[in-house]
């Protein structure tokens, strides 16, 4: 059996909450207890083409994201996260020689295959660590899936994920694209999981997928009280409590309560994540949960409304989230209801 590596993305998907927005003070702070956690692996944010603000951990410049690592800690790697639908430019990117960043994870979309790749070849040759981020999984056939690993495993990537980015998909079907991706890569690569909590599903995937036995390295990706898009992510606390018990690891809850006493708890209560409704609805009709969001918490719908608006929603609309586009499906359920 292969290594099983635990990776934190609170200041990256937690983001998705508050604008990346946990303030200045606040990310050093959070970024010297998570190293505390003995995590193997932490996130610290997005690299996009954007004003960079201190207050915030969106960066344009690897070296803002050194800045905050004064004292790097041993047997602890640093990510961040890049977008090939919206990327930092490879040309913006610094050496990785000339940076304390470690590994960057780039989220690829099927529909931008070919740029994708050539985007992760550039990273590579910047001397990173390169992750693959396939978004929504469960929109690859079998045989398309199976490409996608192979052509990304030239790379010779740290690993390639299987990403259940809506939180749509079970643990029998998540751990089929794991297989799947397990037979396609040569040896070497790790195998990762990242999953949203949409279903409630996330712990258990993560159980499912540690107990396989996997003889490659796997990586699972979780966050402190599960902060991130849509219902959030696998709770940090949860899944590094388990493979303690289960694996003779190590990691420390103690910070992870503090960082969500100090700073969490207040962000919860002003914009809160995790199982609701409307994620529920808009996970079992395969739609982007910002959908569920917009309908439940700024609308403040019923959920039988928010149900009925959904399903009324063709498939192909229900992939990219516009406030035009949700008032518009709105207005139309109301009128023929």
């Amino acid at each position: 059996m292969g290594k099983v590596h635990l990776l934190d993305c609170t200041l990256r998907d937690g983001g998705y909450i508050n604008d990346w927005r946990f303030g200045a003070k606040a990310i050093d702070d959070m970024i010297s207890k998570l190293e505390n956690t003995n995590v193997d692996i932490l996130e610290l944010g997005f690299l996009k083409n954007e004003p960079y603000q201190r207050d915030r951990t969106v960066f344009n410049d690897a070296k803002q994201i050194s800045a905050l690592l004064q004292d790097k800690k041993d047997n602890l790697q640093y990510a961040a996260m890049i977008e090939v639908v919206n990327p930092l430019p490879l040309e913006m990117l610094e050496e990785a020689s000339n940076t304390e960043l470690d590994i960057i994870r780039v989220i690829i979309w099927k529909r931008m295959m070919k740029e994708g790749y050539e985007y992760c070849k550039g990273v590579v040759e910047k001397g990173y660590r390169l992750c693959v981020q396939p978004a929504r999984v469960d929109q690859y056939s079998d045989e398309e899936f199976v490409e996608m690993v192979r052509t990304f495993s030239k790379l010779d990537p740290l690993a390639i994920y299987v990403v259940d980015s809506w939180g749509t998909q079970t643990s029998k079907s998540l751990l089929h694209y794991m297989s799947l991706a397990d037979n396609a890569m040569p040896d070497g690569i790790a195998l990762g999981y990242h999953g949203h909590n949409n279903l409630m599903q996330a712990y258990q995937v993560a159980v499912d997928f540690i107990n396989t036995g996997y003889e490659r390295d796997i990586i699972v990706d979780a966050s402190v009280y599960g902060i991130g898009r849509g219902a959030g992510n696998l709770n940090l606390e949860l899944i590094a409590r388990y493979m303690n018990e289960e694996l003779g690891k190590s990691y420390r809850t103690e910070p992870m309560i503090e960082i969500y006493s100090k700073y969490l708890q207040d962000i919860y209560q002003s914009c809160p994540w995790g199982f609701s409704m409307p994620h529920y609805i808009t996970a079992i009709h395969n739609c982007n949960p910002n959908f569920g969001a917009y309908y439940g918490r700024e609308r403040n719908l019923p959920p039988v409304d928010v149900d009925g608006i959904i399903k009324k929603i063709p498939p192909r609309e229900r992939i990219i989230y516009t406030k035009e586009k949700a008032d518009l499906y709105e207005r139309e359920y109301f009128e023929h209801k």
